[in-house]
């Protein structure tokens, strides 16, 4: 079939099948998500190649293996269409199957249409996974990636940015109905903190709705939860009205002498955004002498608090208590596997430049480094150390390069937004050194 044809018959069925979807938006935020992505499959499977496509396209996100499913029996359907392998390609590469994504990549590539700029990223790291280093290096230098990066950074997103928000609330929300009050926690406070793409972070405003719903069906009118909750929800609700310091005196928390909310989600939601308002900053030093105690023992408690655990880490911050701050990252670290505290420790505990750095210090990295593997500072960190004065061996560049692409770390400890300026960086020393490695004698 023609590309034209097939691709105005995925435009049609586009727009059905989003009518279909948004009749099925109530059970994406109620726990049911894997009802919605059921009847949109057999909805698809009524349809050819271009309606199976399209509603794939509608859950990639949401449902990644039924969208890698409906994606290749569209291809079964009809071979060969380059929309469809292009799909396929960035399946593969998600899954970190790379032996099947780099057919499909080297085929695009040949082919008429060629290898999308915003995909130019995530093709090259399938080259590097399977060490042909200059193949990658001409994927970016032969690419106009420079004018559409944006929309690269976006696609490292979709591909590595891992689970969606959706499908993390509503797992969430089926362990929070059976009565896992660490998921109710999860569940609230994820709902205002959603995340659409590497930079943007908002409240979503269904998730919310139901969030609270169902916080008020298991808690009881009389339990402090609930009150302070009820009493500060229309100010969080309604991002328009604000909640400031006043806000939370009025309700009986945080400021002064008043104990730290019953929910530790409600406690970091809050405390967020009436700073965030304020004029003024809060009095770190006095918040984290009123409530230290508090968060540390529900951090260090038996069923876990990570929400009051970042509170705690946040205050210990901004008080400028560097011990009680590594206790925190270490807890965060080794405990509750978040990798944001590894990368806190790590920094607090890096060695002045022009230093070299003490055993303990290069274990640390290493264990770093083996805990979140897709985490491309530690890599790079062992490697400067490792390489002294000289410069970093392409087998190292290209180690750093496919964690990056999945992550973007390295543009925001350069200082600036996550972007894709330290790929490129990576990649025009990538050049320089197969260049240099080759003309080595026997290279």
């Amino acid at each position: 079939m023609p590309a034209g044809n097939f691709i105005d018959q995925v435009q049609a069925e586009s727009q059905a099948a989003e009518d279909f979807g948004r009749r099925h938006l109530p059970l994406q935020f109620s726990g049911r998500l894997d009802q919605a992505v059921a009847e949109l499959v057999a909805y698809a499977e009524q349809g050819g190649a271009a309606r199976r496509f399209a509603i794939g396209n509608m859950l990639w996100s949401m449902a990644p293996e039924a969208s890698l499913r409906l994606h290749r029996s569209a291809d079964a359907l009809q071979p060969e269409q380059p929309e469809i392998l292009f799909e396929l390609a960035l399946h593969y590469t998600r899954k970190d199957d790379c032996g099947a994504a780099l057919p499909l990549w080297t085929r695009l590539r040949a082919s008429p249409i060629g290898i999308a700029d915003t995909a130019t990223y995530v093709a090259a790291y399938c080259y590097l996974a399977l060490g042909d280093l200059r193949g990658a290096a001409a994927i970016v230098r032969d690419s106009n990636v420079d004018s559409r990066h944006v929309g690269a950074e976006k696609m490292s997103y979709e591909v590595f940015g891992g689970p969606s928000e959706l499908s993390r609330f509503g797992q969430d929300y089926r362990q929070a109905s059976r009565g896992d009050r660490a998921a109710l926690e999860r569940l609230l406070a994820r709902s205002f903190d959603w995340h659409g793409d590497w930079w943007n972070a908002a409240p979503q405003a269904s998730a919310q709705d139901a969030a609270i719903a169902l916080a008020r069906a298991q808690w009881s009118p009389q339990q402090r939860e609930r009150q302070e909750w009820d009493c500060l929800w229309p100010k969080l609700r309604d991002r328009e009205q604000g909640l400031g310091y006043d806000d939370l005196e009025r309700c009986r928390v945080i400021v002064g002498n008043h104990p730290y909310p019953a929910s530790s989600a409600l406690g970091r939601v809050a405390l967020g955004r009436a700073a965030a308002r304020a004029t003024q900053p809060p009095d770190f030093v006095a918040l984290l002498a009123r409530h230290g105690d508090t968060l540390r023992e529900r951090a260090r408690s038996e069923s876990g608090d990570l929400e009051a655990l970042r509170v705690l880490a946040y205050l210990q911050q901004n008080a400028a208590d560097a011990a009680g701050l590594a206790e925190s990252d270490e807890l965060g670290w080794k405990r509750y596997r978040d990798e944001r505290f590894a990368l806190s420790r790590i920094r607090h505990a890096e060695p002045a430049p022009d230093t070299v750095p003490d055993p303990a210090y290069r274990a640390m990295l290493a264990q770093a480094a083996q805990d979140f593997p897709h985490a491309p500072l530690y890599p790079m960190l062992e490697a400067v150390y490792r390489a002294g004065d000289g410069d970093l061996p392409a087998a190292d560049v290209a180690r750093i390069l496919q964690a990056e692409t999945r992550t973007l770390d390295l543009s925001i400890r350069s200082g600036g937004l996550r972007s894709h300026s330290q790929l490129k960086a990576l990649y025009r020393h990538l050049d320089a050194m197969l260049e240099k490695e080759g003309a080595k004698p026997g290279g």
